[in-house]
């Protein structure tokens, strides 16, 4: 359970990264990417486990790894923007603009390139965080990853609290 949750960190911090990597070249300017405060974007986290853990039969065949993934991170993608839009009133994305999307909130240039990462986390991530997780000291690793997921629940109470309160002035506003 705790390389479980070591590699969820690693990918949620990952993500993060790219996600803001991706929107400085685009913008010209740093941006926090991320749903939370913090440096993670959990979708990522969960998307990789669910790779890892559910597609690893199928690590050896290039092609149906790159369309399970495709397919399992587009569901996880559909669901997560369909439970965050109810649950905060907000889209926190939108590819409606995009050709070939199902409601704005997947589209087929984003559905193709998380079935390549897929097979990229698959075959090179996932054992590079593995080596890096095996270094840390065992004794170490239930307190590093405690404090973590402290800071990790910390961040995201603080989030949904700050969305909620925003939400609620914003229709206090409206009225």
């Amino acid at each position: 359970m705790l390389t479980y949750l070591w590699c969820f960190f690693a990918f949620s911090f990952l993500g993060w990264c790219a996600e803001v990597v991706f929107a400085a070249l685009r913008e010209r300017r740093c941006v926090n990417r991320g749903f939370l405060n913090g440096p993670f974007c959990p979708i990522y986290g969960v998307g990789a486990l669910l790779i890892v853990k559910l597609l690893s039969p199928f690590s050896h065949n290039l092609v149906i790894l790159f369309f399970a993934s495709l397919l399992l991170t587009s569901l996880l993608e559909y669901l997560t923007g369909f439970a965050m839009e109810k649950l905060f009133h907000a889209k926190w994305w939108d590819y409606s603009h995009r050709r070939f999307n199902i409601q704005g909130r997947v589209c087929l240039g984003n559905a193709l390139i998380f079935g390549v990462m897929g097979v990229v986390v698959m075959r090179l991530v996932h054992p590079f965080v593995m080596r890096l997780i095996q270094m840390i000291p065992s004794f170490l690793a239930p307190f590093l990853a405690a404090g973590l997921a402290v800071y990790f629940v910390g961040d995201t109470v603080v989030t949904i609290r700050t969305i909620l309160d925003l939400n609620k002035k914003v229709a206090e506003l409206q009225k």
